[in-house]
């Protein structure tokens, strides 16, 4: 790594230029009132159906493009709870759900985060959510990397303008943007464990890890698998009740492998 700098106990190095942005997107987030709906959901059912076909030879989706379908499909009962608040007084209530998740990459020597957006997630199968996040993996994320360290040259307060205006633009975010961010931190991690996430959408799911411990099937306990779940809402556009039924919407279409185990 260039600009190391050796010191008695300890070395310097450079602040990657790119996590700057990092920063300059979670600044909106201060000005946010955020609440949190914690819960688990039993994913056993849906493992063991990932596993099999696996095993049988056949191409799987990820755990993440299932959770982002369900996530979709949830929201759009509810489409308020993903809306945009701008102008102060205004509420830009979107016909789709744009889905916005992460795949970690390596740049100049130092993991970032990457995200793409899923337009329409709603309108999408999980199989086809899966291949889109498969092939921006891929080679997608390349042509971004040189955007994102060419804007990361700007002047901060030119990149706080240039953010704030793609934000809480409704036009931006029915065109291009996203109005939900689902982030799975538990796939870097064993065990479970929920994510507080520390974003600026309106609805964020942070997904967690998963553990095991008895749950009751048929009236008899046996191990089940449990996935941490967390659900963030902007408490500014959605109240406690509505998110609470947003939750348990979630944690039933995750426990019956909505689009999945069942038709979506």
């Amino acid at each position: 790594m260039n600009g190391i700098t050796q010191k008695d106990g300890y070395q310097i190095v450079d602040f990657p230029r790119v996590r700057e942005i990092v920063i300059d997107v979670m600044v909106p987030a201060e000005k946010k009132h955020m609440i949190h709906v914690l819960f688990e959901a039993d994913v056993t059912d849906v493992r063991k159906y990932l596993k099999k076909k696996k095993s049988e030879g056949e191409s799987v989706p990820s755990l993440t493009s299932f959770i982002i379908k369900c996530v979709a499909d949830a929201a759009m009962t509810n489409k308020r709870i993903a809306a945009l608040r701008f102008a102060r007084r205004k509420l830009a209530i979107f016909n789709d759900m744009h889905v916005s998740c992460n795949v970690e990459k390596e740049i100049d020597g130092q993991s970032q985060p990457m995200g793409t957006v899923i337009r329409q997630a709603n309108r999408k199968n999980i199989n086809e959510i899966h291949n889109e996040i498969h092939s921006y993996a891929d080679e997608g994320y390349e042509k971004q990397i040189g955007q994102m360290k060419n804007f990361a040259k700007l002047p901060r307060f030119l990149r706080a303008i240039f953010i704030s205006l793609m934000l809480n633009n409704p036009n931006a975010t029915a065109k291009r943007g996203f109005n939900i961010i689902v982030t799975s931190m538990g796939m870097f991690g064993a065990g479970g464990g929920h994510v507080i996430p520390y974003q600026h959408a309106s609805l964020c799911i942070s997904v967690g890890g998963i553990t095991k411990k008895p749950g009751m099937v048929d009236d008899h306990v046996e191990p089940r698998e449990y996935l941490s779940i967390t659900a963030t809402f902007d408490h500014d556009i959605t109240d406690g009740a509505p998110a609470a039924r947003f939750a348990q919407l979630l944690k039933e279409y995750i426990e019956r492998g909505h689009g999945l185990l069942s038709k979506a």
